[in-house]
């Protein structure tokens, strides 16, 4: 295998991670702004909505509502910010803006 080949994660390793998420993401009051994840991955260089969609493991139309920021909360889900947290090819700035809302809410 190249370097170059994304690494692919079985069902059951996926769905252990989102196991394991859904306990830090899950507790109330813990909501992720958008327009933080939305400038972190323009910053990153994900411009186009293929791109911002793969880096993010979402459908497209999720993802442009995330970085049209149409959310009427302004605000992620739980169940979305776990998926994000569950892919594996989430870019490390979109990991620590989660991360660092939920540490600040323990």
């Amino acid at each position: 295998m190249n370097d170059n080949t994304p690494r692919t994660y079985s069902l059951a390793s996926r769905l252990a991670r989102l196991r394991d998420l859904e306990n830090d993401v899950n507790a109330p009051g813990r909501k992720i702004p958008i327009q933080l994840l939305a400038d972190a991955l323009i910053k990153d260089g994900f411009h186009s909505l293929d791109e911002q969609a793969k880096a993010l493991g979402l459908n497209r139309s999720t993802t442009w509502t995330i970085m049209k920021t149409k959310h009427k909360l302004g605000m992620l889900n739980n169940k979305t910010a776990r998926s994000i947290l569950a892919h594996p090819g989430t870019p490390a700035s979109v990991r620590v803006i989660i991360h660092a809302i939920l540490d600040r809410k323990n």
